[in-house]
């Protein structure tokens, strides 16, 4: 039985987590966890006697793993926490300065430690890919686009950002230069790769990788139909992650196990 809390459970992501968890046989949610002034929240818990708190400390020592879908601040937060308490971390926040990873890093010498900038396995999928298609396809042009709803608020997203990593590791002897949305009159330039953001409605999640020569056009697509695409994922990740050493793991590393028992 995984002991499961969930921080930002009043959220769109928390609740759908929150929903799933409390669905599966094979979880005990423990709690929720969220800022000290929302306290009052605990009015929007979802049916099934869930406690709802600001005293991560209390939550945490009773559970396996911590999924976190808040803010940069407060799964910074979080992070301390977990290694505090001895509870594995599964977090989705994106936007992460360089001073937030550092703290995620530092708790990962305390205990596992996943971030996934998206944590559809679809994606995975996707950025697995990305660099056997970047190898092969070094001289075609590449853009990137993704489109998310209005209330996102970091842009490009860190799904945009992990699948240009992704294309970059398969081509490393070369520093293609990224061109964030296109205006003005000027012709592409060779080895650019454009990064373009839309934001508007309700979309949860596309993503599309282009590559073109003059004569073909390669369209790598993906889209989630709602944020459970993202909980279930996130549920998944935390199955995993549980009872595993302390360390930094991604969900490449989910998804090579699955393919090494598929082999």
């Amino acid at each position: 039985m995984l002991r499961l809390a969930i921080a930002g459970i009043t959220g769109r992501m928390g609740r759908e987590v929150a929903e799933l968890a409390l669905a599966d046989p094979g979880i005990a949610l423990t709690g929720g966890l969220i800022r000290p002034e929302r306290e009052h929240a605990s009015d929007l818990c979802l049916q099934g006697g869930i406690r709802i708190t600001a005293d991560a400390q209390s939550v945490l020592r009773e559970s396996d793993v911590l999924i976190d879908f808040t803010q940069p601040s407060a799964t910074a937060h979080y992070a301390r926490a977990c290694a505090e308490a001895g509870c594995a971390l599964a977090t989705g926040t994106t936007g992460l300065s360089e001073g937030h990873l550092e703290e995620l890093r530092a708790a990962s010498a305390c205990v596992p430690v996943l971030h996934a900038s998206n944590f559809s396995l679809g994606i995975a999928v996707v950025r697995a890919l990305l660099p056997l298609l970047a190898r092969a396809l070094g001289d075609w042009d590449i853009e990137i686009i993704e489109h998310h709803h209005r209330h996102k608020r970091d842009a490009p997203s860190g799904t945009a950002l992990a699948l240009l990593e992704a294309i970059r590791a398969g081509q490393p002897e070369t520093s293609s230069p990224v061109i964030n949305g296109r205006q003005g009159i000027a012709p592409r330039r060779p080895g650019e790769i454009g990064m373009h953001a839309i934001r508007g409605g309700g979309e949860p999640g596309r993503h599309c990788v282009l590559f073109g020569s003059e004569d073909e056009l390669l369209e790598l697509s993906h889209r989630v139909h709602s944020r459970r695409a993202y909980a279930a994922g996130a549920l998944a990740a935390a199955k995993w992650l549980a009872g595993r050493p302390p360390g930094w793991y991604v969900l490449d590393d989910l998804l090579a196990e699955r393919l090494g028992h598929l082999a």
